[in-house]
């Protein structure tokens, strides 16, 4: 069996309708200028109440499917448990397998991985229709509408006329300008990943908590590390109703003191981390370019009037 070059884990809970899209979206021919064999995609069912079944994804693709059943409602030990199943020299997560991707995602990243094998190399994550899904779900946003919206622009045909259906998500409003407190998708050394010791199987609250932020703090704390961020490649989110991007987002209020949902994320943060989460900035070095018109507006909000 051929070694790939890089190994994409995808996390994924009750996303049956969502799920083989964003498979297919990171599989060639619609990654474009990336060799059918230099990817693997690792699949980690965090316990579906309907299971994920290898022939949901196309036949002929390296794509494993395993199943975590004691997960609990964060995907950290889902995502640990795939990677410990990478077998390339590069690794990457989708923390979210709601989550489609530009065509040149793959390309991109690797791409910039080379000009320095310590590098992490990180996205922005939009959500497909008019708002962050949090809002427009109250305005009327369906999934039978977003269904509309994909069949509208032809996808698959052109993947980039996903930046036409798309808002940016909350974390990446400053566009590349500032680094986000997180990333959808990431790509870095597998060894490096692992020398940080993955996701921490600590966060078990809802969707993770911070776990994304912690992790993404950790990626880019040395110095000496680039940190990478990518203009004109991101992911989409599809609908789902997800933790966070349901009506009320991190602000909609849960639990028997009907507390908002960021404030049992910081508990936890604290209770793990002996401090309050802070978010840092790094200086990001940029890298791509802009794949479609929408890109500018979108990756540089501050310059467009």
């Amino acid at each position: 069996m051929t070694t790939p070059l890089l190994s994409v884990v995808v996390v994924g809970f009750d996303m049956a309708r969502e799920l083989p899209r964003t498979i297919q979206s990171l599989l060639p021919p619609y990654q474009r200028g990336f060799p059918a064999d230099a990817i693997e995609i690792i699949v980690a069912d965090n316990n579906s109440s309907e299971p994920v079944r290898r022939d949901h994804f196309p036949a002929d693709a390296d794509v494993t499917v395993i199943r975590v059943e004691d997960g609990g409602v964060s995907p950290c030990r889902a995502i640990n448990r795939a990677a410990a199943l990478a077998r390339g020299e590069l690794i990457a997560v989708v923390i979210d397998g709601a989550r489609m991707a530009s065509p040149g995602l793959l390309r991109a990243a690797t791409d910039a991985i080379r000009i320095d094998p310590s590098a992490f190399v990180a996205t922005l994550g939009f959500h497909l229709g008019p708002k962050v899904q949090q809002v427009s779900v109250t305005e009327g946003y369906t999934q039978a509408a977003e269904d509309d919206l994909l069949a509208g622009i032809g996808w698959p045909s052109d993947g980039y006329r996903l930046f036409e259906i798309c808002a940016l998500g909350e974390s990446y409003r400053d566009g590349v300008f500032a680094a986000p407190p997180e990333t959808t998708f990431f790509v870095m050394a597998t060894g490096r990943f692992r020398a940080l010791g993955g996701f921490d199987e600590g966060f078990q609250a809802l969707g993770g908590g911070f776990c994304n932020y912690d992790f993404f703090e950790r990626a880019t704390a040395d110095p000496s590390a680039p940190f990478v961020m990518l203009v004109g490649e991101g992911t989409f989110h599809q609908l789902h109703y997800g933790a966070t991007t349901q009506a009320g987002g991190v602000r909609r209020p849960v639990g028997p003191a009907a507390e908002p949902l960021s404030d049992v994320y910081a508990r936890e943060y604290q209770a793990l981390r002996g401090q309050p989460y802070v978010r840092s900035f790094p200086d990001p070095v940029l890298h791509g370019r802009l794949t479609h018109a929408k890109v500018k507006p979108l990756f540089f909000p501050a310059t467009t009037p």
